[in-house]
């Protein structure tokens, strides 16, 4: 549980802005994962950085209508020739939020916070769940990874502090991508006397930067308040953010979060089931009764995947002909269009989705054939299902969930066309990844959102030069191939977009011709908002910038 930390905001505000806009109210919405931590380097799914990003800031941002990379901690960015260094010029107006931490110290960000912060995305802290990403990219971090533990040290030789508003980054090689790589929620701003102060019980601290301030929290909901010291103004010269607050509800019950959006008693819901629609909106008779509510429903195209992950260091999973005969079984026209009643569109072709950044045209379409199946499972030595183990499979959602529904769609699909009996558990992302690490299950499903929109967030999962401790166990199983890891290196590097592409592409093809995870099907990030919200913008990543959401009832 986090502690409170945040005094009330005592600064006067206007009710109204330049531009139209109302200031105050409090947004409310839902989550169906209890947010047990906010620290950016340890929250690694959706709903934890939906959040987390309204209190912590990256360096840069993607512009979300040109998709490219603009200043925002930093406000510009100098880069060498040859591609190596970069150069980032910090603004000078940015406080971190304000905590007894900072009684005799000062709580401006300044370069020596940001070396701090991403020496620490380079470190094996263990705060640090963003791995090597970092690291095998600056000069120095390979070699500081593997140096450092839980003491952060002087840091990576390659990150360098010029002046206190300046810090300079060399690269080993001129990776294209590594501005893209700094806009990702993980790599939040946060302070380096903050840090010094609460040493790891900086995960109950959260202390960043962003609009809005960490209030209190408990199991059932989570209230951020505005930052009255907020650096940001929009284009009218209005001081940001608008709303006083965000609520944030925890609970798995779909029809519990309906029935108070219909009461107008929560302003967003996100991941809505189409079947579920109707009930949310209203029927026509409830629209001539006028008891449906105004809304709008927002449709971000899907960056992202639900897969199978599997097992591969125990038979019989470690057999290729054993997972390639799963997928086969798997009809995910079916799956999406039937079970889950359009949710969601099939998986047809690789490991990223087709997208404006990426295309895969050479993967053939994944095939629905259970003779096939049959075939290769005979081959693995198990014809008719006959001496086939029981598997278990772990879904990480409720029991109202679609991965629920899908996972129990293929262990129906096994059982009756390859005689495979597989056995459901259920439980919350931290119970998958300690079931994973124990050894304790076959098959899982997995949810992967990039943290940037480039097919480099999807395929560096398995890029791995070497073997690091503990690798087994991520939910992501282990690749052994030189020549994916030759190809996307030499994709990182490659400025040309074509043969950047075809590097990818070889990637996913790999990923594809070893089967050890599946891709099962794409998701959309879906929005329904009362249109008393206003300016509220879905980006591709499924994350809400709430600074410029405010609430003007309707007239």
């Amino acid at each position: 549980m986090l502690v409170f930390t945040s005094c009330k905001n005592k600064t006067p505000r206007p009710k109204e802005g330049k531009g139209n806009i109302s200031y105050g109210d409090t947004l409310c919405f839902y989550t169906s994962q209890e947010i047990t931590n906010l620290f950016p380097l340890i929250a690694t799914d959706l709903y934890s950085h939906r959040v987390s990003s309204q209190i912590f800031e990256p360096l840069l941002r993607l512009d979300p209508i040109t998709n490219e990379v603009v200043g925002h901690l930093a406000k510009k960015t100098e880069i060498s020739g040859d591609n190596k260094k970069i150069k980032l010029f910090l603004r000078e107006d940015v406080y971190f939020h304000e905590d007894p931490c900072f009684s005799n110290n000062p709580n401006k960000l300044t370069a020596f916070d940001v070396k701090f912060c991403l020496d620490f995305a380079c470190s094996n802290n263990s705060l640090n769940n963003t791995g090597k990403i970092l690291s095998e990219k600056i000069m120095g971090g390979e070699e500081y990874y593997s140096q450092s533990s839980d003491q952060i040290g002087k840091g990576v030789s390659g990150i360098k502090i010029i002046n206190d508003y300046c810090i300079e980054i060399t690269l080993k090689e001129p990776y294209v991508n590594f501005q893209k790589l700094l806009t990702s929620a993980s790599y939040g701003m946060f302070s380096k006397i903050a840090f010094d102060y609460y040493g790891k019980k900086i995960v109950n601290h959260p202390i960043g930067t962003g609009p809005f301030i960490y209030g209190e929290s408990n199991q059932k909901q989570l209230i951020l308040n505005y930052n009255p010291h907020y650096w940001k103004k929009d284009s009218y010269g209005n001081q940001l953010p608008y709303l006083n607050a965000l609520k944030i509800k925890v609970s798995d019950n779909k029809k519990t979060e309906f029935d108070l959006f219909r009461k107008r008693e929560i302003d967003v819901v996100f991941e809505v089931p189409s079947e579920s629609l109707n009930y949310l909106l209203g029927s026509l008779q409830d629209a001539q009764n006028g008891s449906t509510i105004s809304h709008r429903v927002l449709v971000s195209p899907g960056t992202s995947m639900a897969y199978l992950g599997f097992n591969t260091t125990r038979m019989p999973l470690s057999n290729i002909n054993v997972r390639m005969a799963i997928d086969y079984i798997i009809n995910r026209d079916i799956l999406c269009n039937t079970i889950l009643n359009g949710d969601g569109s099939p998986a047809l072709h690789g490991f990223a989705p087709t997208s404006s950044y990426y295309n895969n045209p050479l993967i053939p379409m994944r095939e629905y054939d259970i003779e096939k199946a049959k075939k290769l499972l005979e081959k693995a030595g198990y014809k008719n299902g006959e001496n086939f183990p029981p598997l278990k499979m772990f879904v990480a959602g409720t029991k109202e969930s679609a991965s629920l529904k899908w996972g129990q769609y293929i262990c129906d699909e096994l059982r009756n066309t390859l005689g495979i009996n597989v056995e459901i558990l259920t439980g919350d992302f931290a119970a998958r990844e300690k079931a994973i690490a124990k050894n304790e299950i076959d098959i899982w499903s997995v949810g992967w959102v990039p943290d940037y929109p480039d097919p480099e967030s999807y395929f560096s999962l398995f890029y791995n030069r070497s073997k690091r401790p503990g690798f087994e166990a991520s939910i992501f199983p282990y690749l052994s191939s030189e020549y994916y890891n030759q190809c996307y290196y030499s994709a990182t590097i490659e400025r040309n977009v074509e043969k950047r592409q075809s590097l990818f592409n070889s990637c996913d093809s790999i990923l594809r011709s070893e089967a050890i995870i599946l891709p099962i099907l794409i998701d959309d990030f879906v929005a329904i908002i009362n249109l008393r919200v206003r300016n509220f913008k879905l980006n591709p990543l499924g994350i809400v910038d709430f600074s410029t959401v405010y609430i003007k009832e309707l007239n």
